[in-house]
C-alpha cells in the first residue's frame, strides 16, 4: 500500500520492544522526556543508545523529539539518532490549508 508506520512516544506508557518487533515498524519516535534529560542524567543516554542500537539492527530509523538546543542536537547526532524535531529548529506552526 506503500504506508510507512511510527510509534511514537517511545519509552513512556504503554510502548514496548514487542511493539517494535510484530508491527513491522519504519520509525521510532523516542519521547521527549528521555531526550530532554540526555545532558544531564546517564541513564536517559543509557536508554537512547539501547533504543537507537536495538532500532538500528532492526533496520528501524529513530526519531528525537524535543531537540530544543544546539547541545542537546549535538548529542543526538552523536548517539547515531537519524532525525530529529523540536524548538531549536523551529516552533509549531498553525497549518494553512
Amino acid at each position: 500500500m506503500g504506508c510507512q508506520i511510527a510509534i511514537d512516544d517511545f519509552g513512556t506508557g504503554y510502548s514496548n520492544f514487542t511493539h517494535m518487533i510484530h508491527l513491522d515498524v519504519d520509525y521510532l519516535k523516542i519521547d521527549g522526556s528521555i531526550i530532554q534529560n540526555i545532558l544531564t542524567d546517564k541513564n536517559s543516554e543509557i536508554v537512547v543508545r539501547t533504543l537507537v542500537d536495538f532500532a538500528g539492527q532492526l533496520n528501524i530509523k529513530t526519531i528525537a523529539e524535543f531537540v530544543d538546543s544546539k547541545e542537546i542536537y549535538e548529542k543526538v547526532k552523536q548517539l547515531g539518532i537519524n532525525y530529529t524535531q523540536g524548538y531549536y529548529f523551529g516552533k509549531p506552526e498553525e497549518s494553512i490549508i
